[in-house]
């Protein structure tokens, strides 16, 4: 390890114990965002078990519960939502687990998020809203469900 390395290091630990961070605290919340998109709900338990965030996030704010949305994954999600996972929680972006699911067409979790009180018309950072996602991927059944429940296309065309 050079100086310079040796030196980062030593900051990066002051810094997360000045915080009240373990040293073990990223890599236990990378392990919680892991076993979120793989399934794992055995892992996902045991992490929750030992003190990890259920909403720690990753450097672009995206938490286990977006990660499980975009994958798809019912079973993450149901466990990080009985955990008391966030379902409003939104990323650097102003996305939230709802948009990614929508997105990608994973009608189930858009349902679990809906019956878990979800803002459907939240928008990201452009405006979108996750019915404006699930109909530019032509996901029909995550659109209509949405729409049924009295999403909006666009959050900055209804605020005019």
């Amino acid at each position: 390890m050079t100086v310079r390395n040796a030196l980062l290091t030593t900051l990066f630990l002051l810094l997360f114990s000045a915080h009240g961070w373990s040293a073990e605290a990223p890599q236990q919340s990378q392990a919680l965002l892991s076993a979120a998109m793989l399934g794992d709900v055995g892992r996902i338990n045991d992490l929750l078990a030992q003190g990890v965030d259920v909403n720690s996030a990753n450097p672009s704010g995206r938490s286990p519960l977006h990660i499980a949305a975009f994958n798809g994954n019912l079973k993450s999600a149901k466990a990080l939502l009985a955990a008391g996972a966030d379902p409003n929680l939104a990323d650097s972006r102003g996305i939230t687990p709802i948009m990614e699911a929508s997105a990608f067409g994973h009608l189930e979790i858009v349902r679990l998020l809906l019956q878990r009180g979800v803002d459907v018309n939240a928008a990201d950072q452009a405006g979108n809203t996750a019915l404006a996602l699930s109909n530019r991927g032509k996901h029909e059944k995550v659109s209509a469900l949405l729409t049924e429940m009295g999403a909006v296309e666009s959050a900055k065309k209804d605020a005019k």
